[in-house]
């Protein structure tokens, strides 16, 4: 998603900013997974890596995230 900012006053600065969501996976993640949502975990990695040059990180634990 992309969001315009806003200042401490709710008002639009006219800088957009990225947000991005992020899912959580289960610790043996790979193991349960099939192999179609294998493809599209590699897709999205080589999508927002490469192509955006932002963070893609698949996580076990909401503890992990930033």
């Amino acid at each position: 998603l992309v969001m315009e900012e806003r200042d401490a006053h709710g008002q639009p600065t006219g800088k957009p900013f990225l947000y991005l969501v992020r899912e959580t996976k289960g610790a043996d993640w790979k193991a349960n997974s099939r192999l179609e949502e294998l493809r599209k975990i590699q897709c999205g990695e080589r999508h927002f890596k490469d192509a955006l040059g932002v963070d893609y990180r698949v996580v076990t634990k909401a503890t992990e995230l930033p």
